[in-house]
């Protein structure tokens, strides 16, 4: 194998398949990247065993095509220390050489027939929809899946098609968020599949905007055991949970009578203020509605207490709740409107959060009990 190519591509590239190596593995192979040349492409592939990445980029010229696996890490340490705008990769049996003016780095490889397969997108897709779209909705709902827990299914966001709208849901068991899109087409046939939080993660990583700020479009391919994702000149394919992801309908509450109405910024403001006198013992903030005004507050019996008042839109009758805020504070960050909607019934049931519309976001979150934790003598 012997090929010239553009060293910023080349290495942004790397980069997005380096994302699913360099963990904790018995499988060495997994820390590697396989370069495969063939006409006027170079293809990189990488695998941690569930994701796997296929990534193309344009060659300047090659003389010789072949494959080649190297270890994804040092081969991208080096492709970035580099600053020539043109590099030469050439693979034997034993060696990868990388070349640019006045430098020469030769790694060993390993045989190209030993990396496991990665999958590639080759038929129609079952849904297209835009990158930014997929990126905003994964990332209102990714950080509400479970991290540590025996049940799997909710290890990962469930993606669920129906008709036009594409819902995508995560719960720890505490808390729940689902974000809605509109399809363009609705043709293709309805599915559920969870996705796993970590090849979402990837996913972040892996299709970011585009440099040139053009538009791009994810194709969707989904089959019984795995998910195909596809934009631009790269592939990801991820494994998908096992088990059945809990009945969400069941937990979005319908009788929330109390409404209020406040500002995002300053309620997001106001809550990691009164975050700082928490404590892992005592991880709890109180939220006091009174008509036009939201006073929160929390207490430690060894910190002390914060008290934050914020104006509301609010005529219900006053009601205090109990909020982890750490919880309250994940859905803050990721929303996008400026008006945040809250719904309550009374202090001993879940609390929703919204934007502008239930149907486009909403975030379901338990309360937590309040105490008056006693002064340090």
């Amino acid at each position: 194998m012997k090929t010239t190519l553009p060293r910023v591509e080349f290495a942004d590239a790397l980069a997005a398949v380096a994302t699913l190596t360099g963990g904790r593995t018995t499988k060495p192979i997994y820390n590697c990247v396989k370069l495969a040349v063939e006409g006027k492409t170079i293809e990189l592939s990488g695998t941690d065993g569930e994701a796997g990445l296929r990534a193309t980029v344009e060659t300047i010229s090659t003389k010789k095509a072949g494959q080649t696996v190297v270890h994804a890490g040092r081969l991208l340490e080096i492709v970035r220390e580099l600053s020539d705008v043109e590099i030469t990769l050439e693979a034997d049996d034993r060696h990868c050489t990388i070349r640019s003016t006045g430098s020469s780095f030769k790694i060993y490889t390993q045989n190209a027939a030993d990396f496991p397969p990665v999958p590639g997108f080759d038929d129609d897709a079952d849904l297209t929809v835009d990158l930014a779209t997929i990126r905003d909705m994964i990332g209102l709902t990714l950080f509400a899946a479970a991290r540590e827990t025996g049940r799997y299914a909710i290890n990962g966001v469930l993606w669920s098609k129906s008709g036009k709208k594409l819902n995508l849901v995560a719960t720890d068991g505490r808390r729940l968020a689902k974000a809605t899109a509109s399809l363009r087409d609705g043709k293709s046939a309805d599915f559920e599949a969870i996705v796993p939080s970590k090849s979402l993660n990837v996913f972040e990583r892996v299709f970011q905007p585009p440099r040139d700020n053009a538009e791009w479009q994810v194709e969707i391919k989904v089959m019984p055991n795995q998910m195909l994702f596809r934009a631009g000149s790269r592939v990801l394919s991820t494994a998908l949970c096992e088990g059945n992801f809990p009945d969400y309908q069941k937990v979005i509450p319908t009788e929330n009578d109390k409404t209020a109405r406040v500002v995002r910024s300053e309620l997001q403001a106001a809550i990691r203020r009164a975050n700082l006198l928490t404590t892992e013992e005592s991880r709890a903030v109180r939220l006091a509605f009174s008509k036009g005004q939201l006073v929160i507050s929390s207490e430690s019996p060894e910190q002390g207490e914060a008290r934050i008042e914020i104006p509301v839109e609010y005529a219900g009758p006053p009601i205090e709740i109990g909020f982890n805020p750490l919880f309250v504070l994940d859905p803050l960050k990721t929303m996008s409107h400026e008006s945040v909607g809250i719904d309550l019934k009374d202090h001993s049931k879940p609390g929703v959060f919204y934007g502008q519309d239930k149907n486009d976001f909403l975030y379901v979150v338990m309360p937590v009990a309040l105490t008056t934790a006693p002064r340090p003598a």
